[in-house]
């Protein structure tokens, strides 16, 4: 049995009020997310500080112009 089977297997018994579930898959997520955001590193899917800032700055730019 593969390493997932066996952890599959383990979740499975565990009662579903367990309070331990919202941890476990916090964990899950974050871990998740993490491989995700290598991915992207790995793939050059990034953007510098500046290039965000910029973004975001004319994000705001846009709401500001919509709500005058």
């Amino acid at each position: 049995m593969s390493t997932k089977q066996q952890t599959l297997s383990w979740l499975a018994e565990l009662p579903e009020d367990l309070p331990a579930w919202r941890e476990l898959y916090d964990d899950a997520r974050l871990l998740r997310d993490i491989a995700v955001a290598e991915e992207d590193v790995r793939t050059g899917r990034v953007k510098s500080v500046a290039e965000v800032r910029q973004i975001m700055e004319e994000k705001r730019a846009l709401r500001r112009s919509k709500s005058a």
